[in-house]
């Protein structure tokens, strides 16, 4: 049995023997049915748990193939977002977790944890959009670690940038490279421009030592561990 509640059946009606309440239904205990079909001018669904060990909403697709997905959010609404999330995690818990149980064989290699594809072309639409409606916060704007003890990719509250320093260090500079291979920290294959720095820098920042490449009126600078500056190229 198909059951129809708000009133407008049309779709269960097509789906077999329909049952039509006008309003408010309460059911005491589990109901079950093999299709719930609602058509409401207004909240169609609403889902509520106090439980502290139960979720709130479970959907599952049982099928193993085909294309069918467990939830299919659609909306015709250009003027808000299809989906709210809204949460108040701590203790090492995301608003939104994503758990892709992989293949140890590699045969999932078209797979991903999270895919976004940005349809029509000429559109304008941002892939990804980060910010900070009530003023800066202090935690990481983005996180990515794959190998033991680095950030292999670290975007700070401060807006400094680490790829491949120690887990949970801050960056030295702007943007600090650790080189960890044998492969070189840095490669750019075309131009590499350097903007005349304000001022010689007065310190290195690299806890190797070493020392600073900088640009003053178009010359090309070398500030050694020592404060030695020399001219390397003219302008």
């Amino acid at each position: 049995m198909t059951v129809a509640i708000g009133g407008t059946a049309t779709e269960a009606e097509a789906a077999g023997e329909t049952t039509t309440f006008p309003g408010p239904v309460v059911v005491q205990g589990m109901a079950t049915a093999q299709k719930f079909n609602t058509d409401a001018t207004g909240e169609a669904a609403y889902l509520k748990t106090t439980s502290t060990v139960d979720h709130a909403a479970t959907i599952r697709q049982a099928a193993t193939s085909g294309s069918g997905a467990a939830l299919n959010v659609v909306s015709d609404n250009p003027d808000s977002s299809a989906m709210y999330l809204k949460g108040v995690e701590r203790n090492s818990r995301g608003t939104l977790k994503i758990a892709h149980v992989g293949h140890a064989d590699g045969s999932d290699a078209g797979a991903s944890a999270l895919s976004i594809d940005l349809q029509t072309s000429g559109t304008a639409s941002q892939g990804i959009f980060m910010t900070a409606t009530d003023g800066p916060t202090s935690g990481a704007l983005l996180v990515l670690r794959n190998n033991a003890g680095l950030e292999d990719f670290v975007v700070k509250g401060s807006g400094l940038i680490g790829v491949g320093i120690d887990r949970g260090a801050t960056p030295r500079a702007q943007v600090h490279v650790v080189q960890r291979t044998s492969k070189p920290g840095l490669l750019v294959d075309g131009v590499l421009e350097i903007g005349n720095a304000p001022a010689a820098p007065t310190k290195v920042e690299s806890a190797a030592g070493g020392g600073s490449l900088f640009a003053q009126g178009g010359a090309l600078w070398w500030r050694g561990s020592q404060g030695t500056v020399t001219r390397i190229a003219p302008a």
